[in-house]
């Protein structure tokens, strides 16, 4: 699969956007300072979008096409988000005893089987433990992919998907259901990404821009002459998709021992970008925990969270993502053969 520079430059800001958001509270953000971090969340969007574009990358054709992309997407989201979930079964069922009780009787099959996506929980520990909230919905998108391009194999029919997953956001929203099938409340977002890619490939940076544009402006009045509240991230991602249009044709100058300082900065961030995403949350819990013991200023959480960040990263790349990647990689040349 070609590389996207800009893609990897908007990943890493879309991740660092998310370790903004949950840090400044626990730093004691007040004010501005506290709504600029909140602007943050926003990075989410900007991953479900960068998803659903690079799933238009990815060959899908037939039947080991599909096994191989599902073994590929399996074996990069689930091995960590496991190992973030035992971690949270051993310091909250062995060493905190504080596990809720859970009324549906799911305690922490919720999480092995990522029932937030389609069911809902009834409250944050069971719902959104160390910010996994999004894990179900990355997981119900690429099950969804290989349909989902079929169905949007160029512009027009990929713009036609994107309507009908907005109008099925709101009507779902309307329909009171939006904690039931989380991910057709999100969906639009992945599809976004795949219109974004066939724009790119299509027309370029400034004619793609300026056809999303015209179909912003168009569902933004037809949202208004419905009566309905636009969502405050739906502009958001149509924002991110402009961006990714017009950075389509950004490349680093120099690769390897050429490349820059920077370059090599974002190279690394990328790569850790995913496990940045799910062990800062952790982090961010344990160093909570700490601050209700002993007084931490705002500098001290800084630096504390960065390092454990930085430290837990390092030990799930060797201890559970290089593994995992070995065995998905045995698995993936098994099917090709």
């Amino acid at each position: 699969m070609r590389r996207y520079d800009n893609i990897q430059i908007l990943r890493v800001l879309a991740c660092l956007g998310v370790f903004v958001t949950h840090l400044a509270p626990k730093m004691g953000a007040e004010g501005w300072a506290a709504s600029l971090a909140n602007l943050g969340a926003s990075g989410v969007y900007l991953f479900f979008l960068i998803s659903g574009f690079l799933a238009c990358a990815e060959r899908t054709e037939g039947k080991r096409g599909i096994a191989v992309y599902y073994l590929r997407r399996i074996f990069r989201i689930l091995p960590l988000y496991y190992a973030v979930i035992l971690y949270n079964m051993a310091l909250h069922g062995l060493i905190l005893r504080d596990v809720p009780p859970d009324p549906d009787g799911l305690y922490w099959l919720r999480y092995f089987f990522c029932t937030s996506a389609f069911w809902p929980a009834p409250d944050n520990f069971w719902g959104n433990l160390s910010a996994t909230w999004t894990i179900g919905l990355f997981l119900a998108f690429y099950l969804c992919a290989p349909l989902l391009k079929k169905a949007a194999r160029g512009i027009k029919s990929a713009a036609a998907l994107y309507l009908a997953a907005v109008a099925l956001r709101y009507l779902w929203a309307g329909l009171g259901l939006s904690a039931y099938m989380m991910f057709f409340h999100y969906l639009h977002f992945f599809v976004l990404g795949m219109l974004v890619w066939h724009l790119h490939r299509q027309l370029g940076a400034i004619r793609g821009a300026a056809v999303l544009a015209g179909l912003a402006a168009a569902i933004g009045l037809m949202l208004t002459a419905a009566g309905q509240r636009t969502d405050p991230f739906m502009p958001v991602s149509w924002l991110f998709a402009g961006v990714v249009l017009l950075t389509g044709n950004f490349s680093w100058k120099k690769e390897g021992k050429g490349a820059s300082l920077l370059q090599r900065g974002f190279s690394l961030l990328d790569s850790c970008s995913y496990s940045i995403y799910l062990v800062h949350a952790a982090v961010l819990d344990a160093v909570a925990m700490l601050a209700a013991h002993v007084p931490l200023s705002g500098p001290a959480v800084l630096g504390l969270t960065v390092f454990l960040t930085a430290a837990g990263c390092l030990g799930a790349r060797y201890l559970v993502e290089r593994p995992a990647q070995k065995l998905g990689r045995r698995l993936v040349d098994a099917v090709r053969i």
